[in-house]
């Protein structure tokens, strides 16, 4: 017997495709990359995964691995605005977001051009 309360539930529930939802999977997937190269490093520093030294004398991983942190970093920044502020209102929402895309590419820059 089904439950009365979910009797007049629609059928098909989707997402939608919000930023915060899309900032959300990215700060997942920035960091889940992150720990991955974390844990490598560690790894290849010990002399158990010597492959991993050859894969990061690559100026493109060093990029890679740069804008990872980058996201992940500014946007752990934003949450705790939001957490802490009045960040959750849309309109100081999509200024935050901009606000860290920029200052990603800003530092992106700099970065890529302390690499080089």
């Amino acid at each position: 017997m089904p439950r009365k309360d979910l009797e007049n539930y629609p059928k098909k529930v989707g997402y939608k495709k919000h930023p915060g939802m899309v900032a959300w999977l990215a700060h997942r997937i920035t960091g889940i990359i992150l720990g991955l190269y974390l844990i490598f490093h560690i790894l290849s520093k010990g002399g158990y995964a010597d492959w991993f030294d050859s894969l990061t004398n690559n100026i493109v991983f060093h990029a890679i691995v740069l804008i990872c942190f980058l996201f992940h970093a500014l946007n752990g920044f934003r949450i705790v605005i939001m957490d802490f502020g009045n960040g959750a209102e849309e309109t100081v929402f999509n200024k935050q977001l901009s606000t860290a895309v920029v200052l990603m590419i800003v530092f992106f820059i700099i970065g890529i051009v302390s690499i080089i």
